[in-house]
């Protein structure tokens, strides 16, 4: 009996351990009304971002600034740009692609590759060709209607 337990306790424990962790938000979405949202970085992410919408109808919006179109500073705790973004009902189902980075790329590259793979299931980071060390964060927003 002893040694049931102890194999039980070992089993358990192992489980545990091998068990994976889930991935942790890098940006949350704050709604602040039917149709506007903030996006807030959590904190320890990479310090400029850039965020792109994706409808269903593959219409490719880019919500952070256009002059000059690079990364924007995104400290964490704070909403993005400082701003509330609206997001058109006529969209319908959106993803909401946050590109978080280490430095302010460019972001006219970004947005066609945004552009070109933002329909592939499983878009990352990974696929993107930008410089240094970039992370991603998609996030699906169906507006109230």
């Amino acid at each position: 009996m002893k040694g049931r337990r102890a194999r039980l306790a070992l089993a358990l424990s192992l489980a545990a351990c091998t068990s994976p962790a889930p991935p942790a938000k890098r940006v949350s979405l704050k709604t602040v009304g039917p149709a506007s949202i903030q996006l807030v970085p959590a904190g320890g992410q990479l310090p400029y971002c850039l965020v792109f919408t994706r409808a269903e109808s593959g219409i490719v919006r880019q919500l952070t600034p256009l002059d000059p179109n690079e990364a924007i500073p995104c400290p964490a705790g704070a909403p993005i740009g400082g701003a509330t973004y609206r997001i058109p009902k006529a969209d319908g189902k959106i993803r909401i692609h946050v590109v978080l980075s280490d430095r302010a790329i460019d972001g006219r590259p970004v947005a066609a590759q945004v552009r070109e793979l933002g329909a592939t299931p499983g878009f990352s980071a990974m696929d993107l060709r930008a410089p240094g060390n970039v992370l991603m964060e998609t996030i699906e927003l169906a507006p109230a209607r």
